[in-house]
């Protein structure tokens, strides 16, 4: 017996399937993409971050005054130095309040959500019912009427050149410009080469100059080491930039 097909509906239909089995296939591959992604927030810090900011901090001076630059040979001293930070109850990390913003400066907190993994370098406080992650940290410290210091600029090695770290510099510079100040200050130490350059070549910091020389500003012998400590200052050509 011969079977009959309606060749009209056929062609009609057979099309409609494939177009509701590729938007079908769009809508899946988005629930994924937007379920894996990591999700940012810069944020203030809360008491509760503490923990992760440490862990954070500690991690990147083992960095760089250890694998990163000098192959490990100043670890020892690394080590005494974030002991001293971490520990000492009257460092800036342990008294974050009284060091920040009682004099108007202020401290944040770069947080990314519970698709952060493990090898994200990042820091998650296992306590935490939100499951986030301390990723980055800025502070800005009143250092006198006219001048406030960038502090603690600090960001996980896998959450870089991702634009975290302009961002909070921009963070401070606006609220240095609130702060009513006239001279931003920050230092790092001298090998930290891509740190140079993200203040000075990106975003116009310029030495800071001794007065005594004439030359810029270096203090030797950081913590015991041979490494040295540079130093940079911004006034009114940038802060008076319109970050928007």
């Amino acid at each position: 017996k011969t079977k009959t097909v309606n060749i009209k509906n056929h062609i009609s239909i057979t099309p409609l399937r494939y177009m509701i089995s590729f938007l079908l296939h769009l809508l899946l591959a988005h629930h994924m993409t937007s379920s894996t992604t990591p999700a940012y927030s810069l944020r203030r810090y809360q008491a509760s971050d503490v923990p992760q900011i440490k862990k954070l901090f500690a991690d990147n001076i083992r960095e760089e005054w250890g694998s990163r630059y000098h192959d490990g040979k100043y670890i020892d001293n690394a080590e005494r130095y974030i002991e001293s930070v971490v520990d000492k109850e009257d460092s800036d990390l342990n008294r974050i309040e009284e060091t920040y913003f009682e004099g108007g400066g202020a401290f944040w907190v770069l947080t990314c959500d519970d698709h952060c993994d493990n090898n994200q370098s990042g820091n998650r406080n296992e306590d935490s019912k939100n499951e986030v992650t301390v990723v980055g940290t800025c502070g800005i410290q009143r250092l006198s009427p006219t001048t406030a210091e960038i502090r603690r600029m600090c960001l996980a090695s896998n959450h870089r050149s991702k634009g975290w770290g302009s961002q909070m510099l921009q963070k401070s510079i606006q609220k240095a410009r609130e702060m009513n100040v006239e001279e931003i200050v920050v230092s790092t130490i001298e090998h930290s080469l891509d740190g140079i350059a993200f203040y000075k070549k990106r975003n116009g910091f310029v030495d800071t100059m001794d007065e005594e020389t004439g030359l810029p500003k270096k203090v030797m012998g950081v913590h015991g080491t041979p490494i040295a400590e540079v130093f940079w200052n911004t006034k009114s050509n940038v802060m008076d930039v319109d970050w928007g």
